[in-house]
């Protein structure tokens, strides 16, 4: 398949996981677990795979989406783990933009501790206080994928960032693009406040 047909379709997936994450985060909770399993599961996946393997870029991509397909079956069977790793996620997400903002290295060994520490830390409290923090992390991950969207649509697709994600430099240059973060923040407040309305007016009806 042509590297930029790939592409494509990882854009749209992008949109498509971004409306529903942004807009619907706190009302369709095993969607969302599932979504979130599988793309967590495609990403390492096709990250992984051209390391170790030789295989086709067709190959990889269709182990990918099996073990996506794994990935989301997990997290719904495993919701609470899947609603800690959507926390999770959105620290790891915080933390790159934190790494861009003040020009550290990624690849740094001393990056991952505080990483992985602050990412715990949002998981226990979106297990804890679901409603507030599922709906902050989910607006905040789906507007991040919506911002790609609209900066692959604004500076042309790029297979590699969309489909490989092997080069960090490209990458991390990405989220500090003006297009990226004007991107990200609008969709991300209208994200937030369209969750928390929907999410308010259900719990008036039950009352």
């Amino acid at each position: 398949m042509n590297p930029q047909t790939i592409a494509i379709i990882a854009l749209v997936v992008n949109l498509v996981v971004g409306i529903v994450f942004c807009f619907f985060g706190n009302r369709w909770l095993k969607a969302i677990v599932a979504v979130y399993g599988f793309v967590l599961g495609f990403l390492v996946a096709n990250s992984v795979l051209p390391m170790f393997t030789s295989i086709s870029d067709l190959a990889t991509i269709l182990i990918s989406l099996g073990i996506g397909v794994i990935g989301a079956l997990l997290f719904v069977f495993f919701l609470y783990a899947g609603v800690f790793f959507i926390g999770f996620g959105a620290g790891v997400l915080l933390c790159l933009l934190i790494i861009d903002v003040f020009g550290l290295n990624v690849l740094d060994w001393y990056i991952y501790v505080p990483t992985v520490i602050i990412g715990c830390i949002l998981g226990a409290l979106t297990l804890n206080k679901r409603r507030i923090f599922l709906s902050i992390f989910t607006a905040y991950i789906g507007a991040s994928a919506l911002a790609i969207f609209v900066y692959s649509l604004v500076n042309g697709i790029d297979a590699q960032i969309l489909t490989s994600y092997s080069d960090p430099a490209k990458m991390f240059g990405i989220y500090s693009s003006t297009e990226y973060l004007i991107a990200l923040a609008v969709l991300f407040v209208a994200g937030l406040v369209i969750q928390l309305t929907l999410t308010s007016a259900k719990k008036d009806k039950k009352t």
